[in-house]
């Protein structure tokens, strides 16, 4: 009896076992390498991938360019079934990939148009613009044409469907949906506006009142001031003047923010920044071991 017993917990733990180690090892296949070196076409120089403790990673180019481009390498590594969910969402096509269940949300999104919003924008984006953009997009676009099946993540594989390539359409609807995300407040816009229209903008204002006068702001010059009981914040301690920085707001110099990293980076850290040398600042990984680099080659 207890052999039989022993036969039959056999017969069933094994194959769970098996299972289980197959699936561990099929689910691995779609994590990013984090050492060693790829191969991408499309850059000019080597691109060095510092992962930290946290797995954050950290680009080394030679130029702005390789630099975006290897950007948009890790972040397909790192999210690419967001990305791509992202993207769905904004051009009103998850139904493609999770049925009709999802068409009630694709209608709606089409009917708004964000992914009509995201052409338009692109169309009229400038430049130097599509330049840094298109380089991202390369990169992310570098990883799709290397990994299929089991190297992409998991959901691919049960939805079963790979991702097409990317564009700047894609970059851009995004944008068209952060702010529709960050304008929460449309539906009382609305209401004011009907309120208006309805009572006037005297009878308005009492049914939804402005924000008082007096009351308290995070914001500076606004003309808000803090009510007269509470006394007036500290001036704040002396500063060091900042390194110059360019004009963010001057029409005429379009705004590069990776511009800004060598300044930020020379405050932080004044001797040169070397990869190999930020390599060895960081600490430990929670496993004990050194952090990993990565090289993309040509």
């Amino acid at each position: 009896m207890r052999r039989v017993l022993l036969k039959t917990l056999a017969a069933v733990l094994v194959p769970v076992a098996l299972a289980a180690a197959a699936s561990c090892l099929y689910l691995r296949r779609s994590l990013p390498e984090i050492a060693g070196t790829e191969t991408a076409a499309g850059i000019s120089a080597p691109i060095d991938i510092i992962r930290d403790a946290d797995a954050i990673p950290h680009v080394f180019a030679a130029n702005k360019a390789d630099a975006l481009f290897g950007l948009g390498y890790v972040h397909a590594q790192d999210r690419l079934w967001q990305m791509e969910l992202q993207r769905r969402i904004g051009h009103g096509r998850l139904s493609e990939v999770l049925g009709p269940a999802a068409l009630p949300q694709d209608r709606f999104l089409r009917t708004v148009g964000f992914g009509r919003a995201a052409k338009t924008a692109w169309a009229s984006t400038p430049a130097w613009a599509t330049q840094q953009i298109n380089a991202y997009i390369a990169g992310v676009n570098a990883f799709i044409a290397t990994h299929h099946g089991s190297a992409l993540p998991p959901e691919f594989s049960l939805l079963r469907f790979e991702p097409d390539p990317w564009t700047g359409v894609d970059v851009l609807v995004w944008v068209k949906m952060m702010a529709w995300d960050l304008s929460a407040n449309y539906s009382f816009e609305l209401l004011r506006h009907d309120l208006v229209r309805a009572v006037g903008p005297e009878r308005m204002a009492q049914l939804m009142p402005p924000y008082a006068t007096h009351g308290l702001s995070i914001v500076a010059d606004t003309g808000a001031r803090n009510p007269p009981d509470l006394p007036d914040p500290p001036d704040p301690p002396d500063l060091p003047d900042p390194p110059d920085l360019p004009n963010l707001c001057d029409p005429s110099d379009p705004p590069d923010l990776l511009d800004l990293f060598p300044v930020l980076v020379q405050r932080a850290c004044p001797e040169p920044l070397d990869r190999r040398a930020f390599c060895s600042r960081l600490p430990p990984r929670r496993d004990g071991r050194r952090p990993r680099l990565e090289q993309l080659g040509r």
